[in-house]
């Protein structure tokens, strides 16, 4: 029956801006962030969906409240006509002069700014690609991929990721960081007991970031900390760090300029270095060159020790 109706909508009224809004939908993983998306209310995505859903006679999306909508076996397959469709509309539109490609992509949060470089390189070398970029925590990221509304994602990791084939591209030593006032700034070879002692500003314990970094922790044999504070983005981890409000363990790339300014310090911890990979999964139905092009780019720039 479903794939009845998939045939069967080029008959249908089912025009090519619905199909923009029902793939925005998706794409941005609810109703309230399509609209912001494409500038228009809440209220104009939901009709549009609404007059999809009449057209094609079943339900496209689960709505559960207080989760975003989930595609029905139906919506998964409207999704993926809805796809072909606009990538056959734009590839039209290329061929009468307005030659365009868009390139969809996702990064982690605490990824998302070792890409800076590499996207700029990328745009300089491809200006009319255009880049769709989604960032979000481990799982978001990860979702988006397998619901099929990116084609690339990059997540930080200690090692492989579960149930996924990713590729390492570069990998990155964590640091201890606090500010230069801090009562263990300047010390040499801090016993892990010692650093215990202080309180720490960390990433949401329940996120898999701040999972991954307790994971290293307690391997390397250091004691139970005291959280004080906790945080899901870079920003305000740092701004604790700058007030003064506890030790947090980062990404020494990701902190750089503050330690070449003063405003942070490296505590000099008895610890072997401990270590996050960047790696990568990309769609291989998604046989754009672009895309190797954009991951060779971050290898190049990544794929080293900082």
């Amino acid at each position: 029956m479903v794939m009845g109706w998939i045939l069967e909508t080029q008959m249908l009224h089912v025009t090519p801006r619905r199909l923009e809004v029902f793939v925005a939908v998706v794409d941005n993983a609810g109703f309230s962030a399509a609209a912001a998306a494409l500038n228009v209310s809440q209220p104009s995505v939901s009709a549009h969906v609404r007059a999809l859903e009449d057209s094609v006679r079943e339900p496209l999306f689960e709505r559960v409240p207080g989760r975003a909508p989930r595609l029905t076996e139906a919506g998964r397959m409207l999704y993926v006509y809805a796809q072909d469709t606009l990538e056959r509309a734009e590839h039209v539109s290329a061929q009468l002069g307005h030659d365009s490609t868009r390139l969809r992509f996702a990064a982690q949060r605490f990824a998302a700014g070792l890409l800076r470089k590499p996207l700029e390189a990328f745009s300089a070398r491809f200006p009319n690609v255009e880049l769709m970029a989604r960032t979000g925590t481990f799982e978001e990221v990860l979702a988006l991929f397998k619901s099929g509304a990116v084609d690339l994602c990059f997540v930080m990791s200690a090692g492989d990721v579960p149930d996924l084939q990713t590729t390492p591209l570069g990998r990155y030593r964590l640091a201890f960081i606090a500010a230069p006032n801090h009562p263990l700034a300047g010390q040499a070879r801090i016993p892990p007991a010692v650093l215990a002692q202080h309180p720490f500003v960390a990433a949401y314990s329940s996120s898999h970031f701040g999972r991954t970094v307790a994971g290293l922790l307690q391997a390397a044999g250091v004691p139970a900390l005291t959280i004080r504070s906790q945080a899901q983005e870079l920003t305000m981890l740092r701004q604790m760090v700058l007030a003064g409000m506890g030790i947090n363990v980062a990404m020494l790339r990701s902190v750089q300029s503050d330690l070449a300014a003063g405003t942070m310090v490296e505590l000099d911890v008895d610890l072997e270095p401990m270590y996050l990979q960047l790696r990568y999964v990309r769609n291989e139905r998604a046989n754009l060159a672009q895309f190797e092009s954009l991951v060779d780019m971050v290898r190049l720039s990544e794929g080293r020790l900082p």
